[in-house]
Formats: C-alpha cells, structure tokens, sequence
C-alpha cells in the first residue's frame, strides 16, 4: 500500500481542484491579494491560509437573514 501524503502546500493546478474553480480564476484572485509564495515562476499557496483568505467572503447565514428581518420590522 503506498502512502498518501497531504501536501501543507499546493500549486495553482492543485488548488484549483481543491476550491473547484479554474487555474484562471486563481491568477486573478492572486492579483487581488490571495495570500501565496513565489520563488522565480513557481507559486504555491498554503492551504489554512487560503482558507482563512477564502472565509473573509463568505456570504451571511441564515441567522443573519433573521436578524436583519427582525431590524426591519422594528422599523416599519
């Protein structure tokens, strides 16, 4: 059986399976500021850090949806 190892790192071909979008949409988030390292041509992007890039875009959640419904009514 061989061993699986998870790589901490991965390239742009590898990340753009993992968040399922293609190579292109990467190098447009890498120019909007998506967290990455590059020596020479060869850019690799931590995965907690793209994570944690990826969590600042999140949309709001139902709760949030309640809440400002509840705003609202207040103020009709």
């Amino acid at each position: 059986m061989k061993n699986q190892v998870t790589p901490e790192y991965l390239n742009l071909a590898e990340l753009a399976i993992y968040a399922s979008v293609s190579k292109n949409t990467l190098k447009k988030w890498l120019k909007n500021g998506m967290p990455c390292y590059q020596v020479d041509r060869c850019i690799r992007v931590r995965v907690d850090e793209f994570n944690g890039w990826m969590s600042r875009f999140r949309g709001g959640t139902s709760n949030d949806l309640d809440a400002i419904w509840d705003q609202v009514m207040k103020e009709v």
